[in-house]
């Protein structure tokens, strides 16, 4: 009797601890460092690190200093184009082992220095979370909830009963090393294809021919370039309003934080398959 009741508690103990295994894993967001912009925590090299996320920024990084500190030479070239189409190089850490939240992944990552686009920051970052750290998972962005969540199989398929799928794409550049997310938005002239940015912590931006295909422009009475809200319809999700302007750059627009925190975005980055709900 006494063996099998051994037995009774050992078996439940392995199933308590399969179920937690195939949990949904939720990360946490912060806004004490840097305002709108959140941070998350990561640890790497045995240490715990703050680092920003940003949706739009398509390569997760780490900091010279950081490379460094954990004994990375950096290798490499790897080459790529910002929105506004400069382009850029950089080289990059191989195999680096990072633990978000609970999430641990093994991946390349780039090396630059994420202070510089912070000179206001409240402390000091070590890098960047993009979505390429989320590659082959599912991941659902809830801002409004200030947490990202990393789905099972099942907590994806009871999520996405709630939501609408979106006429959305997957994005790959610098050799399929990065990840971000397109949504699309219906026109009276076709549809045009908006970056999912949470780094756009500004307004939401259209390029001049995406506000042909609007029927919009940005002009006052003298001809000068101005803010006004803008309002689009993101298929299956519905219409949504932003203040926006003009910018000349390499995708049609780009959704912005303000928005996005609008909205909960799940991806399912092995498929490319996308659905959304607004909040």
């Amino acid at each position: 009797m006494k063996k099998a009741l051994i037995i009774i508690v050992f078996l439940l103990s392995i199933g308590a601890r399969i179920e937690a295994k195939n949990q949904p894993i939720e990360i946490k967001l912060d806004h004490a460092l840097l305002g709108k912009t959140p941070t998350v925590e990561v640890i790497i090299g045995g240490k715990t690190r703050t680092f920003y996320f940003d949706s739009g920024g398509g390569l997760s990084g780490i900091s010279p200093a950081l490379a460094k500190e954990i004994g990375c030479t950096p290798v490499g070239e790897m080459v790529g184009y910002d929105a506004g189409g400069r382009k850029f190089t950089g080289p990059r850490c191989e195999d680096i082992t990072l633990n978000i939240g609970g999430f641990t992944l093994t991946r390349d990552v780039g090396v630059f220095d994420p202070n510089q686009f912070f000179p206001d920051a409240k402390g000091q970052l070590d890098g960047s979370i993009a979505l390429d750290a989320f590659d082959s998972q599912a991941l659902t962005m809830d801002l409004t909830g200030n947490r990202l969540i990393v789905e099972t199989e099942k907590s994806l398929k009871k999520r996405t009963r709630q939501m609408k799928p979106l006429t959305a794409r997957v994005s790959r550049e610098i050799g399929g090393a990065t990840l971000d997310i397109f949504i699309a938005a219906q026109t009276p002239n076709g549809r045009i294809w908006m970056l999912a940015d949470t780094g756009n912590t500004n307004k939401m931006l259209f390029t001049p021919a995406a506000e042909k295909q609007l029927g919009i422009n940005f002009d006052d009475a003298i001809g000068e370039k101005r803010i006004k809200p803008v309002k689009i319809n993101l298929i299956n999700l519905g219409e949504v309003e932003m203040e926006s302007r003009e910018r000349v750059m390499i995708y049609d627009g780009m959704l912005n934080y303000d928005l996005l925190a609008k909205m909960i975005l799940t991806t399912d980055f092995r498929t490319g398959r996308i659905w959304g709900r607004l909040n």
